[in-house]
């Protein structure tokens, strides 16, 4: 075979007839096999090989899945194809065993091996030399020490020649350096089978040179294999005399073809360079205009969003097999766009709004794919092992992948839908446009209540939305919820004095040992420590309810939701009630001095206090309690708070339609702020 310095096209006689017999052995069949998993265990048994180690007493054990699974793209993978990995590895060895050229053998496996790629063939091939080459390893390391490796060693004859491998430092350091390229090899096969080719036409005579390189490499690494499969059994059936006089000979002949597949591996990467870099630039040319067009539905935007050729780029959270952008049809699709460290609450808060949601699955209307975000090019291994550990925790499809996303989509992602390191979401309706570049905040306010996640809808939610408790909490507590249906008035509380918090709880004890049914709830603050250190005490004292730490955060997150969607939207005018409220909730939250909010049921009227003015008032409680019973608790409030009135007499009057719930409402006179009194009045309908 010929060096990369000559072109793939101008083969010698005898590898063009080599080259049609390798292709009489190809049959491939329609059925989709993911190998790359398989690959990415076998290449750790070769990585592990090179590393000492020979097991010590007290050495650190391996460091396994705290679930105890494995990796579910490799179960599959061995799934698929433990039993060809077996056969194959059997065929190899038969070549030391039997009368047979290194050229048979190789054309035998081929042969074995025709209905997958080419990139499959190759995974198979080396996953067989790595458990062959993983067993004699294991028992040379661990025979000194390891009764069960001793006993293995004395069954295959091992136990006199283990002193043997010291003399094989050169021909093992041969043997892993062509492993080694014929991984890289294969991983270049790997991928060049997955680029999207159909977004460009690539040149023909390159293409042709590429797929007779692939072929040909194919045969060299199955050859190769072959031969490292026969090196590993000498080690075992050849006499302590023959495995030194041999050593030299063989170590050779690994260099060699370690040279030859290094040359095959130089030229596969460059072609596939070239290749990536032109189908990267027509992606980039074609996205400014994808979202511009008019599709029939969302399949032609999410296939070039997530291109790759074998149309299986999204992980199914539930059975975690891969599928394709097919399952997403005729649904609205939220792309959770973020970066690998995404802070638990903001998570748990979109989770527990989207779980309110009352259709089933499969009736849902609209999906949420999770594509996260890396900037730095490769992936390490510590990237793909958080990725990982993300997944399995999402309840949403994400990308199978990651680290293969187009870096035009990366890009287009970060210039024109402006991610540049915060979650959002951007919505995709079911034709594939963008009806929201983050439907974050109204998600985390309404959950799926806000579906279609418009910008219109988000705008239409608000003019429905009144100021209440309700509104706050958003069924964050069960308890609290069932306490507002019951009417109950509720006090939230926030503070970093634990000194101002002992001093309120202890007040409106005194006020519920009078009789008054309320509830005190702290809701602290965003600044974990703070609020944990008082929060512990709270808990300990038994000072009033609260809500956990991590339901604090979410509450803290749903209210700066709030304030941003305002923003958003463009809401800068000072009338806006509900976004000054926030306003004024979010410059409390660092506050030493303490707030209250105070609130009865469902009702829109809310009493906000803050400092030493809550204690002051609370104090005075035997001064002004006694008019609970005529205005009610908040009424009795506000008459404590508000200046004595100067309107001796008020005729105001307002005529409200009435509803089920009228008598339990307590409206204020808005001439003189004081509680109104309920009459009835009929009206005859026959003129209405």
């Amino acid at each position: 075979m010929q060096s990369n310095s000559t072109s793939a096209h101008f083969l010698s006689s005898h590898e063009d007839v080599l080259m049609k017999k390798i292709l009489q052995t190809h049959e491939p069949d329609d059925y989709h096999v993911d190998s790359a998993p398989l690959l990415h265990l076998a290449e750790n048994i070769i990585h592990n090989i090179t590393m000492p180690c020979v097991v010590k007493s007290g050495t650190k054990s391996v460091q396994e899945d705290p679930n105890g699974r494995q990796d579910t793209g490799i179960v599959r993978s061995i799934k698929q194809l433990g039993q060809t990995i077996h056969l194959i590895s059997r065929e190899m060895l038969r070549y030391s065993s039997m009368d047979r050229s290194l050229h048979a053998t190789t054309m035998a496996v081929l042969e074995l091996l025709g209905k997958h790629s080419w990139s499959t063939k190759l995974v198979i091939v080396l996953a067989a030399v790595a458990t062959s080459f993983g067993d004699f390893w294991l028992i040379t390391q661990l025979y000194p020490t390891n009764p069960l490796a001793l006993s293995i060693a004395s069954m295959k004859g091992l136990r006199n020649k283990i002193e043997v491998t010291k003399s094989l430092e050169q021909k093992l350091k041969a043997f892993r350096y062509l492993v080694e390229k014929m991984v890289s090899v294969t991983k270049c096969m790997v991928e060049f089978e997955m680029l999207p080719m159909q977004y460009t036409t690539l040149d023909y005579d390159a293409m042709a040179a590429m797929k007779t390189q692939i072929h040909i490499a194919s045969y060299w690494v199955i050859r190769s294999s072959v031969a490292c499969t026969s090196q590993i059994t000498s080690l075992i059936v050849l006499s302590f005399e023959q495995v030194h006089t041999s050593t030299i000979t063989a170590t050779w002949e690994l260099w060699s073809s370690a040279r030859k597949v290094s040359d095959m591996d130089n030229f596969l990467k460059k072609q596939f360079n070239i290749f990536h870099q032109q189908i990267e630039n027509k992606i980039n040319s074609g996205l400014s205009h994808l979202f511009e067009e008019v599709h029939l539905d969302n399949q032609k935007v999410l296939s070039t969003l997530f291109a790759l050729k074998d149309d299986y780029p999204l992980r199914d959270y539930r059975s975690e097999e891969k599928v394709g952008v097919v399952v997403l049809r005729n649904k609205e699709v939220i792309l959770f766009i973020s970066t690998l460290t995404i802070k638990l609450e903001k998570l748990l808060l979109i989770i527990q709004q989207l779980q309110n949601h009352p259709q089933n699955e499969s009736e849902k209307p609209f999906v949420i794919v999770w594509v996260p975000i890396v900037f730095s090019i490769p992936w390490s291994d510590a990237e793909e092992r958080a990725f990982k550990k993300m997944a399995n925790i999402m309840p949403w499809y994400s990308l199978y992948e990651p680290s293969k996303l187009s870096l035009s989509v990366t890009k287009f992602i970060q210039e024109m839908w402006h991610f540049q390191g915060d979650p959002i979401m951007v919505v995709l309706d079911t034709k594939g446009k963008v009806t929201s570049l983050n439907a974050m905040d109204m998600i985390s306010i309404w959950g799926p209540k806000a579906y279609p996640f418009s910008v219109s809808r988000e705008q239409e939610l608000w003019e429905e939305q009144n100021w209440t408790i309700e509104f706050l909490l958003d069924d964050i507590d069960p308890l609290i919820s069932y306490w507002m249906q019951d009417g109950r008035i509720i006090c939230l509380y926030g503070s970093n004095n634990i000194g101002w918090v002992q001093d309120l709880t202890s007040q409106i004890k005194d006020i519920t040992r009078a009789g008054i049914l309320l509830e005190l709830i702290y809701v602290g603050s965003s600044y974990d420590e703070d609020t944990r250190d008082i929060l512990s005490t709270i808990i300990k004292e038994k000072l009033s309810s609260y809500l956990p730490q991590t339901t604090i955060s979410i509450f803290w997150l749903r209210l700066e939701s709030i304030l941003s969607s305002k923003l958003r939207l463009g809401n800068t005018d000072k009338s806006d009630f509900i976004m000054n409220e926030v306003k004024s909730l979010l410059s409390f939250e660092s506050s030493k001095k303490g707030w209250l909010l105070i609130s009865k049921g469902s009702s829109t009227e809310i009493l906000k206090l803050y400092g030493n003015k809550v204690l002051e008032l609370l104090s005075l409680f035997q001064v002004w309690g006694h008019k609970v019973r005529k205005w009610g608790f908040m009424g009795a409030i506000r008459k404590a708070l508000d200046p004595p009135s100067v309107i001796d007499h008020c005729n105001y009057y307002s005529i409200t339609p009435y509803t089920e719930d009228l008598n339990e409402k307590i409206s204020l006179c808005k001439k003189c702020k004081c509680p109104m009194e309920k009459n009835f009045m009929y009206q005859c309908k026959i003129n209405t």
